[in-house]
């Protein structure tokens, strides 16, 4: 719609100033009359005060009126349409939101709003993330609006629409297409603009986990899977699942799972666990270690939480 008005008013400047240069040639008016009959023919006001003497400028008025009315009205017939669905207070809604947008920063973007790429965004907004959605089909994007998220409604395969994003400044992006090859794409366009930038992806064929690894992504997870293996378990370790659903989703006890980073400077580098005073200062339990890569589980006491290389 807001394509269509632009072009009808683009048309209708456009059949002003021929209308205003035809008269002026034809009948040898001054340029503010030249102005005021053509803005007259093509409104079909038709005051009477200017009179057309010449056949050529009469064969140019009948020419403007037919064409000109006819834009003037396909004109007025988009912007009463535009005003009575009240699209101006959309485009005042994307405006808004397109600058918050613009001001994120440190924020994760969210490719595809169906059934995972929603449940993504529920979960980061209840984990306090700053999050922005990238959705196709006008339908979920209008209810994730509704729901009080920023979204963009366009194509996540495209480069601009991800710059337009803020994916040059994001931290993580999660990309939950419909198609593994969709989310291949996203996840090399993704890396080729920020590197840095931590990507987690959707699968559903097991055969594309090798593409989306090679594509660039940090993270490949198959909700099938997942939801597998969690059925299955919660049948043969059910106390175990509901122990770990109780962690990891009630918030209403008082356990937090929190990942910390140990670099050079530390305090706690070279130290064990026994001597590094955690559990003795903070209560906190380490539950494991991740060195090079390698997850030490369940670590013991003389466990050294950053190993010094000599």
């Amino acid at each position: 719609m807001e394509k269509r008005i632009r072009l009808a008013f683009l048309a209708l400047l456009v059949t002003l100033f021929v209308g205003t240069v035809g008269l002026i040639l034809t009948e040898h008016l001054s340029l503010a009359r030249a102005i005021y009959l053509t803005v007259q023919t093509v409104t079909t006001v038709g005051y009477g005060d200017i009179e057309v003497h010449s056949t050529s400028g009469h064969v140019f008025v009948i020419l403007l009126m037919l064409v000109g009315v006819g834009v003037m009205l396909y004109f007025a017939g988009l912007m009463m349409t535009f005003l009575v669905e009240g699209q101006l207070a959309g485009v005042y809604g994307r405006s808004k939101m397109n600058k918050k947008i613009g001001q994120l920063q440190d924020h994760i973007i969210v490719c595809g709003a169906g059934r995972v790429g929603r449940q993504v965004l529920y979960r980061l907004r209840k984990e306090g993330a700053l999050c922005v959605a990238i959705e196709l089909q006008e339908d979920l994007a209008i209810q994730l609006v509704e729901e009080g998220f920023l979204v963009i409604q366009s194509d996540a395969t495209h480069d601009e629409i991800l710059k337009k994003a803020g994916i040059d400044k994001a931290r993580g992006l999660f990309t939950a297409l419909p198609e593994d090859s969709l989310n291949v794409y996203v996840t090399l366009s993704a890396k080729g603009i920020n590197p840095a930038i931590h990507v987690v992806a959707r699968m559903d064929q097991l055969e594309s986990e090798k593409k989306l690894v090679r594509a660039g992504a940090d993270k490949v997870i198959s909700p099938a899977i997942l939801g597998g293996w969690r059925m299955a378990m919660s049948i043969l370790k059910p106390i175990s699942v509901d122990y770990i659903e109780t962690v990891i989703h009630d918030h209403n006890i008082e356990m937090e799972m929190v990942e910390l980073r140990i670099d050079h400077g530390s305090c706690l580098v070279g130290k064990t666990l026994s001597t590094s005073g955690i559990k003795q200062q903070t209560g906190a339990m380490v539950l494991a270690i991740l060195r090079n890569k390698e997850v030490i589980s369940n670590p013991g006491a003389e466990e050294e939480i950053f190993r010094v290389i000599f």
